[in-house]
């Protein structure tokens, strides 16, 4: 019952930003525990969760969530702090928040909330992100989630390094939504693509950082290293041959990306969904029968 009740207010605070979510949350779970050892329903003492959570919800209106933009310019959304903030990170991956778009984590505009995608396709619930779960994935599919942006940077790369010596000295310095290069630059600026996808597969190693963070890390390492292969490929190509349309495989490349993305978390998710649900399984029943006083 208490785990009905937890995951219907769960349901009706995706406006939240995570930080405060999780806040309400587990101070809702302690409650809910006293409430178990009294013999107390919880119904009876909060209300419906639908009510429950509409007044956390008015408690907390007014005030700035973290996961916002940290301004906007015309209404569009501008934010900096992604690289250095965790709480910012973590708007690419929020099942509890049905927005599909969500400002970027670095720069104007939005980007894709890869939770409501996952929700939305059915691949996980909105409350399956929960702190338990995160500690149930395993070690080697947290490896294998880390790995994936390393291999296709390492690739760009070493792709690129193959055929460096035939590229003429200028090549295409960016595409048109047909196709076409826009303009030319020194081959030399390939590095610099290349590199885009390198440095976000690098800095998604980090061991020493929450579970989640870690996912979240390697999805957006993961959409940045498909980007820049895509575009070191489509350069390479219309380099060796001029007459095509290559610029179009960037536009190709970015469902791509998404489905990269999702893959790199929503995979260890459930992993971690399954240990967790078989763990829960063997653990003998708890009763919610009220404890006798001693007399």
């Amino acid at each position: 019952m208490t785990a009905e009740y937890l995951r219907a207010v769960r349901a009706h605070l995706g406006r939240l930003s995570r930080a405060d979510r999780r806040r309400a949350l587990d101070a809702l779970s302690a409650q809910l525990e006293e409430l178990v050892e009294a013999g107390g329903d919880p119904v009876t003492a909060l209300g419906e969760p639908a009510h429950y959570a509409a007044g956390l919800l008015d408690a907390l209106a007014g005030d700035l969530p973290e996961g916002s933009a940290s301004r906007r310019v015309f209404g569009i959304p501008v934010e900096t702090r992604g690289p250095v903030s965790a709480e910012i990170r973590s708007r690419v991956w929020d099942p509890a928040n049905p927005s599909l778009f969500v400002p970027r984590l670095f720069g104007i505009g939005w980007t894709v909330n890869l939770g409501a995608v996952a929700v939305r396709a059915g691949l996980i619930r909105p409350d399956d992100t929960d702190a338990e779960v995160l500690r149930s994935i395993p070690e080697r599919d947290l490896s294998a989630a880390r790995g994936v942006p390393l291999v296709i940077a390492g690739s760009t790369a070493a792709a690129l390094a193959l055929v460096w010596r035939s590229l003429p000295s200028s090549v295409a310095s960016g595409f048109g939504m047909t196709g076409r290069p826009r303009g030319e630059a020194p081959k030399w600026t390939l590095t610099g693509v290349a590199a885009l996808g390198a440095l976000p597969a690098l800095w998604a190693q980090r061991k020493n950082v929450p579970v989640e963070d870690r996912l979240v890390r390697a999805a957006s390492a993961t959409s940045l290293s498909v980007i820049s292969a895509s575009v070191v490929a489509a350069t390479v190509v219309q380099a060796r041959r001029p007459c095509g349309r290559w610029g179009l495989l960037t536009g190709a490349a970015l469902p791509v990306a998404v489905a990269g993305s999702l893959a790199v978390v929503v995979v260890p998710l459930r992993s971690g969904l399954r240990r967790a649900w078989h763990a829960a399984a063997a653990a003998p029943p708890r009763s919610t029968l009220p404890k006798e006083k001693t007399p």
